[in-house]
């Protein structure tokens, strides 16, 4: 077995296209790979040179966070936002490998997409939510130069208890001996870190984050545990915290004030 497995994609991803003839707030995005077009949208705040590069969870597509955009971009940072395969604007069907390998392919189009909106982003901090939380802390553990730090927001550490608690099939670490987890990848993580966690959520438990947070090696760790809170209710309980916390790690990550 693999985490490719149909029964394993299907509890893991749940895809859904954009609405036809959707105006985004932001800037359309595609990032070629292997045959697919990874979507996304970039979000500029055109006074500050870094960015925070966006894997949202699986039940969500990029869109969904023109609303609520402004949180991260008054943070002092540019947004990117990506869709995996299928979902959004994004060709392809979603894979967990695939999910990994694409988040490289984009890690390595920041580049390209500073030239094209004609501004370079000198540094780059990754994040991601619930199961973008593989993406981040994976990127993270190359110890890719490009980055300077990274954010959890509602994290797994044990990825096949996740499958097993989203509905799909239970699998033991002998049944896939090379499968690296989140908790294995932290430890190669030493990147400025801030994980964000509900201790009222029963999708992803807040244990799962706070063993995250004790694994990582790295020097500069905040954690925000968010009273009252579940998965999927975060923003709406802590969002004055949320905020807070995000601001801070992002000067203390690009070692400047906040650009709005």
């Amino acid at each position: 077995m693999t985490l490719d497995d149909a029964s394993v994609t299907q509890a893991l991803f749940h895809p859904r296209p954009e609405t036809h003839g959707y105006s985004p707030a932001g800037i359309p995005t595609t990032t070629r790979v292997a045959g697919a077009e990874i979507a996304g949208y970039l979000h500029e705040n055109s006074k500050s040179d870094a960015l925070l590069l966006f894997f949202h969870g699986n039940g969500e597509i990029s869109a969904d966070y023109d609303s609520i955009i402004s949180i991260y971009t008054d943070c002092g940072v540019s947004c990117w936002i990506i869709d995996y395969r299928g979902y959004g604007r994004s060709t392809g069907t979603p894979r967990f490998s695939w999910m990994l390998e694409d988040a490289e392919a984009v890690l390595s189009d920041v580049a390209r997409l500073g030239k094209i909106v004609g501004h370079e982003y000198k540094q780059v901090i990754v994040m991601g939510r619930s199961l973008g939380s593989a993406s981040a802390v994976h990127l993270a553990s190359l110890n890719q130069p490009l980055l300077s730090g990274i954010i959890l927001d509602s994290p797994y550490a044990n990825g096949l208890a996740l499958i097993e608690r989203l509905g799909g099939p239970r699998i033991s670490r002998g049944d896939i001996p090379e499968f690296v987890d989140n908790s294995d990848k932290i430890r190669r993580c030493h990147l400025p870190i801030l994980i964000i966690h509900g201790a009222d959520d029963r999708i992803i438990p807040i244990g799962d984050a706070e063993a995250l947070f004790k694994l990582c090696p790295g020097k500069v760790k905040h954690f925000l545990r968010v009273e009252g809170a579940g998965h999927n209710n975060l923003l709406f309980k802590g969002i004055r915290e949320y905020r807070r916390e995000l601001q801070n790690h992002i000067v203390r990550t690009t070692g400047g004030t906040v650009r709005r």
